[in-house]
């Protein structure tokens, strides 16, 4: 047997807010997890040091 909705789910506009808030947490969830998904670079302090010294040349175009 079917568990009824909550009361507060029986109308239809509340249904479509409620569903938009779950669909745009998930885009969050999916986001944060593609950008921190703990692959980092973790440099030595050799490599910030040269980096530091010898700073990349950017060519204008």
């Amino acid at each position: 047997m079917r568990k009824p909705m909550p009361s507060f789910l029986q109308h239809p506009l509340a249904r479509e807010i409620a569903l938009a808030i779950v669909v745009k947490l998930l885009v969050i969830v999916a986001i944060f997890y593609a950008f921190f998904d703990g692959k980092a670079v973790r440099p030595d302090a050799d490599a910030v040091a040269e980096h530091l010294a010898n700073p990349p040349q950017y060519t204008r175009h």
